[in-house]
C-alpha cells in the first residue's frame, strides 16, 4: 500500500456523493482523466468494455459517521487482470493498493468478492477503482462500502452455514449408497448423484469450493454452472426410478429420460458455449430449464392421479428451486440480463428443503419395502410350516428332521429315542381310522415338548414318532414322555375302552465326535430301532436303552420292521 501526502485533483465537476466513471486506454492516468469532468460518465453504469482500462470514482463528499469510514469494499466476483484502488482522505492524503483477482477474499458467497480498502488515516473524500482486463468492470460501479463486514478474511458465519449445509446434504446420500449394497434399487443411485451434486452445488456458491481447493476462476465457474444440471438432470433420473411402476406410462419415463439428457446438454453449452452464444446463452439457458420443469410437474401430476404415494413429495421439494430459476428467467427476458438479485442462500435453502422432502419419500418406500419383507417372511413361515410339520399332529416331520438333524447335533442334542404305539392296528380295527387319528393326536401331544428347549419331537409316520434330546437327564425325560402317551390317551379318547401303550428304542451317542454323529444318523436310526423292536419283543410297553462309548464301533444291523 501506498500512503503520500497531496491532493490528487480539484473536486470541480463531480457532485458530492457522485459516482463517474470513464473507459479509456492504459496511456491515461487517472490525474489526467480527472482534469475533463466533462467526460466521465455520471448517470448510468454502462461501461466501454472494449477498452483496455476503465476507472470509477465514488464521491464520499459530505458523509458523515460510519459512511466517511469505510474500511471494506464488496462487489460481484469477476476475474479482471488488475486492479487499483485508491482511498484519498479529506486532509488530501491518498493511499492506493493494487490486487491480482487471486488476492481478492470471497463475500458471504462464491458470486460476491471484498477487499480491505487501502487507509489514508482519515475520514474518506474519494474511492478511486481502476480496473483493467476482464470483463464486467460495471461491478465497481455497484461496489458496497462498509465499516465492518460479517466476513472475515479466512471464514466467516455464511461459511459455517454453507458447511452445515453441505454435511446436511451429503448424510442422504451416504445412506443412500449403505442401503443401494442391500436392496440393489437404481433410485437410490439416483438420489445419491442428486445430493452429491447439492454439495458441490451449495459449496461452490458459497465460497467454499475455492477456500479448499486451488481450482482456477474458470474451472470454479464451470463447477458451479454444471452441478446445477447434473442435480436437475439426477431429479428426473430419480423420478424415472423412483415412482411406481403402476403410476407412469412407459412414454412419460421415456419423457423423464429425455429430460435429463436434454439437461445434461443445456449444461454444456452454458458452460463451455458461453462466448459463442454471449448474445443468447442466458435467454437460451434459462428458456430450456423452465421448459424442463414446465413438462416435469405435469409428468407428477398424472402419476399422483394414477395413485403415486410419492409424487407429492417430488413436486414440493422441487418447488422452491423451480420458484427461484423462475425468478432468474423473468429477470432474464424482462430486464434483459440475470443476476438482478442473489440467489445465493434462497438456492441453498431450496436444495436443503428438496433433500429432505426426497429423503422421506425415499424413507416411505424403504418402510413399504420392509411391509413387503415382513408379509414375505410371514409366507415363508408359513410354507415352513406346512412343509415341515405333519399335519394331523403338528410335530416337525420327516423332511424337517432330514434338513435340521445336522445343526441340531452341533447344538448339543445327542440322544434319539424311537417311539411306536403298540398294536396300533387293532386300535384303527376295533374303533375306526378316525379314533385311531385322535389317538396320534393324543399321543403327540403328550410328546410335544412345549417349553421345553431340550426335546424336539417328530413324526416319522404312522404310529411312530422319534425325539431328539440334550441334558444328562435325557433317558429319564424320555422315558416319562412315553408312560405319559399312555396317561393322555386315556383321558382324551372315551370311545377306547382299554390302555394304549408304547414301545421305545433309546440311544445316548454324547460320547461321539459332533462330525460322527451327523454323519452316522442311518446307523444310528438303525440302532434305536432295532432296540425298539427288541423292547416289543419283550412284552411291549417298555423300554431298551443303550449308551454309545467313543472308542466302540456302532454297532450295524440289518433293519427290521417291529411289529
Amino acid at each position: 500500500m501506498l500512503l503520500v501526502p497531496g491532493r490528487l485533483e480539484a473536486s470541480d465537476g463531480f457532485a458530492p456523493g457522485s459516482i463517474c466513471h470513464i473507459s479509456t486506454d492504459t496511456s491515461m492516468s487517472y490525474r489526467q482523466a480527472v482534469q475533463t469532468p466533462g467526460d466521465w460518465n455520471c448517470d448510468d453504469d454502462l461501461l466501454d468494455w472494449n477498452a483496455a482500462r476503465h476507472i470509477i470514482r465514488h464521491d464520499l463528499s459530505g458523509f458523515t459517521g460510519a459512511g466517511a469510514y469505510p474500511r471494506y469494499a464488496e462487489f460481484d466476483r469477476f476475474e479482471f487482470d488488475r486492479l487499483t484502488v485508491t482511498a484519498e482522505a479529506i486532509d488530501g492524503t491518498i493511499a492506493s493498493r493494487t490486487f491480482g483477482f487471486e488476492d481478492l477474499k470471497l463475500g458471504p458467497s462464491s458470486l460476491r468478492a471484498m477487499i480491505e480498502l487501502p487507509d489514508p488515516g482519515g475520514p474518506l473524500r474519494t474511492i478511486t477503482f481502476i480496473h483493467e482486463g476482464g470483463q464486467y468492470p460495471d461491478v465497481f460501479v455497484d461496489a458496497e462500502f462498509a465499516r465492518e463486514t460479517d466476513t472475515p478474511a479466512v471464514a466467516g458465519y455464511y461459511h459455517l452455514l454453507a458447511a452445515l449445509f453441505c454435511g446436511l446434504l451429503l448424510t442422504p446420500a451416504i445412506f443412500d449408497l449403505i442401503f443401494y449394497r442391500a436392496l440393489r434399487e437404481p433410485f437410490l443411485l439416483y438420489h445419491s448423484l442428486f445430493c452429491m451434486m447439492a454439495v458441490i452445488q451449495t459449496a461452490a456458491v458459497s465460497g467454499l469450493l475455492p477456500m479448499v481447493t486451488a481450482l482456477s476462476y474458470s474451472a470454479e465457474l464451470s463447477i458451479t454452472y454444471l452441478s446445477l444440471d447434473l442435480m436437475i438432470a439426477a431429479t428426473f433420473l430419480f423420478a424415472y426410478r423412483f415412482i411406481e411402476r403402476k403410476s407412469l406410462t412407459p412414454r412419460h419415463r421415456r419423457w423423464l429420460l429425455a429430460m435429463a439428457g436434454l439437461a445434461v446438454a443445456n449444461g454444456l453449452v452454458g458452460t463451455f458455449l458461453i462466448d459463442p452464444l454471449a448474445d443468447y446463452i442466458d435467454y437460451i439457458y434459462f428458456g430450456v430449464l423452465v421448459a424442463l420443469f414446465g413438462a416435469y410437474f405435469p409428468i407428477l401430476l398424472r402419476a399422483r392421479r394414477n395413485a403415486s404415494r410419492v409424487a407429492v413429495l417430488l413436486a414440493l421439494g422441487i418447488l422452491p428451486l423451480f420458484l427461484i430459476i423462475l425468478a432468474q428467467t423473468v429477470s432474464v427476458y424482462a430486464l434483459g440480463e440475470s443476476g438482478e438479485f442473489d440467489e445465493t442462500w434462497p438456492q441453498n435453502f431450496a436444495l436443503l428443503f428438496e433433500v429432505l422432502a426426497t429423503a422421506l419419500a425415499v424413507a416411505d418406500r424403504f418402510l413399504i419395502i420392509r411391509r413387503q419383507r415382513d408379509r414375505a417372511l410371514l409366507t415363508a413361515r408359513d410354507l415352513e410350516a406346512i412343509t415341515e410339520h405333519d399335519e394331523l399332529t403338528g410335530l416337525r416331520n420327516r423332511r424337517s428332521l432330514e434338513i435340521r438333524y445336522p445343526e441340531l447335533v452341533k447344538d448339543g442334542f445327542n440322544a434319539l429315542a424311537l417311539v411306536d404305539l403298540d398294536d396300533f392296528k387293532a386300535i384303527n380295527d376295533d374303533f375306526g381310522h378316525p379314533v385311531g387319528d385322535r389317538v396320534i393326536r393324543s399321543a403327540a401331544w403328550a410328546l410335544s415338548p412345549g417349553d421345553d428347549d431340550d426335546l424336539i419331537a417328530f413324526r416319522m409316520g404312522g404310529e411312530e414318532f422319534l425325539l431328539l434330546l440334550r441334558g444328562k437327564d435325557a433317558a429319564e425325560k424320555a422315558e416319562a414322555r412315553r408312560k405319559a402317551m399312555t396317561a393322555r390317551i386315556l383321558a382324551e379318547v372315551d370311545e377306547v375302552d382299554r390302555p394304549v401303550t408304547a414301545s421305545m428304542g433309546f440311544v445316548d451317542f454324547g460320547d461321539l465326535a459332533s462330525a460322527e454323529a451327523t454323519e452316522s444318523f442311518g446307523k444310528l436310526y438303525v440302532l434305536a430301532d432295532r432296540l425298539l423292536y427288541d423292547a416289543k419283543c419283550s412284552g411291549r410297553d417298555a423300554a431298551e436303552m443303550e449308551k454309545l462309548r467313543a472308542e466302540d464301533p456302532i454297532p450295524r444291523f440289518s433293519h427290521q420292521a417291529a411289529e
